[in-house]
């Protein structure tokens, strides 16, 4: 006689709800975790699609150690992570796709909130929760723990990206724009996503946190300033010539991608650079923002780091 949990896999596999597809490069390290916290999930109708983009460690074997039926480990030629996204949504076949970082965790409940939320919608195309990051044991609260729950669109996404792999979408979706492929955007590919997506739909922000982020030191937005700078102007030429902006919204990117130039210059404490683009973003800033970001990149890192000191 077969099991319940042989036959709830079996039908899982055949017509999941959910699919959650996990790019990974040499992420053996964290992979397992991240698996683990699926597996748990209240909510059991999901399979997973691990896209192994060239890992050279040994991801393959921690992914092949876990016996779950419903985890499917897909190796592929290294292509940077939008395309080992849609790779895996080619394949997937649930009703929603979740896009899950391979150092990050889902919260026992991520599913079923999802879930819940999807029926009471009525279905919408984007739908996301909220997270927190993780900073060596350390919980810290990101941009949207403050955000109202509701509808978003694009003038939300022009002053940023506050979502990240919380985002769920719905796959049937015939409108859907996929992830850029070219490499020289990896890193800046999710907010890429969004705003070129968020120009004919809305996605729904459910106040609910769910998701943790592991902010470790090799995480994407960390791992290289400059490199990340050098992305983040090539987005934006990307931004304006793909999404349909009004002059107003058009301001706001402009500023918002100078703005986070100047931080990760500053962060490197290359003050001649960040003021730089410090000043290409001010005019397109709040007048109070502008003001404390070109205070903090004229004066420098470690001139704040000392005033702080002295403070305390």
């Amino acid at each position: 006689m077969l099991s319940a949990n042989f036959l709830m896999n079996t039908n899982t596999l055949n017509s999941p709800f959910f699919s959650v597809i996990i790019p990974t490069y040499n992420r053996a390290g964290f992979i397992t975790t991240t698996l683990e916290s699926v597996v748990q999930q209240k909510f059991a109708n999901w399979e997973v699609l691990v896209i192994d983009d060239g890992s050279t460690d040994e991801t393959a074997q921690r992914v092949n150690a876990l016996s779950d039926t419903r985890i499917q480990y897909i190796a592929k030629v290294n292509g940077e992570r939008g395309a080992a996204r849609n790779y895996g949504l080619a394949r997937a076949k649930g009703e929603y796709v979740l896009f899950l970082d391979s150092d990050d965790r889902l919260l026992f409940n991520h599913l079923k909130v999802l879930h819940d939320n999807i029926q009471k919608l009525n279905h919408p195309n984007f739908i996301a929760t909220k997270y927190n990051f993780d900073r060596d044991g350390t919980l810290a609260d990101s941009d949207l723990a403050s955000v109202a729950e509701g509808w978003y669109g694009l003038d939300f996404f022009v002053r940023g990206n506050a979502l990240a792999c919380n985002i769920c979408v719905r796959r049937e979706n015939q409108d859907l724009r996929l992830f850029e492929e070219d490499r020289r955007y990896a890193a800046v590919e999710d907010w890429m996503f969004m705003l070129e997506n968020m120009q004919r739909d809305r996605v729904y922000i459910v106040d609910a946190l769910t998701l943790t982020m592991n902010d470790h030191d090799a995480r994407s937005m960390r791992s290289d300033n400059t490199a990340l700078v050098r992305k983040l102007q090539l987005a934006l030429d990307w931004m304006l010539a793909r999404v349909a902006l009004t002059p107003e919204q058009q301001r706001t990117l402009i500023g918002r991608v100078y703005y986070l130039c100047a931080i990760h210059a500053y962060a490197d404490d290359h003050r001649k650079e960040a003021l730089h683009y410090a000043r290409r973003a001010a005019p397109n800033l709040p007048r109070g923002q502008a003001i404390t970001l070109l205070i903090r990149c004229l004066i420098g890192l470690r001139a704040v780091e000392w005033l702080k000191k002295i403070r305390t």
